[in-house]
């Protein structure tokens, strides 16, 4: 997972709810003036995938997320990602 300039990491490498729960992760820019374009993608354990923009700094999901093992990618970048991007994981599991 890589890391911020200020040496912590965007985003959870780990993160467990339960289905009734809603998905909030709140995203720990080094600048979090400086623009940037946050976009993730969720692969669910079924191969099946979903996938969003962050707004405010945080990725918000409404509850309902199948139960499994899933996978978040998130791309951080310059706007419209066209320069110096970055992949941030986080392995998501949700519990009954």
């Amino acid at each position: 997972m890589k890391k911020s300039t200020q040496g912590r990491s965007l985003v959870p490498a780990q993160k467990t709810i339960t289905h009734n729960q809603p998905l909030y992760i709140p995203l720990f820019l080094a600048d979090p003036t400086q623009k940037k374009q946050v976009v993730w993608e969720l692969a669910f354990e079924d191969g099946s995938r979903d996938s969003g923009k962050a707004k405010r700094n945080a990725i918000n999901i409404p509850k309902g997320l199948p139960v499994g093992k899933h996978k978040f990618t998130i791309i951080a970048g310059e706007p419209l990602l066209s320069k110096g991007h970055k992949l941030y994981y986080c392995d998501l599991t949700v519990t009954p």
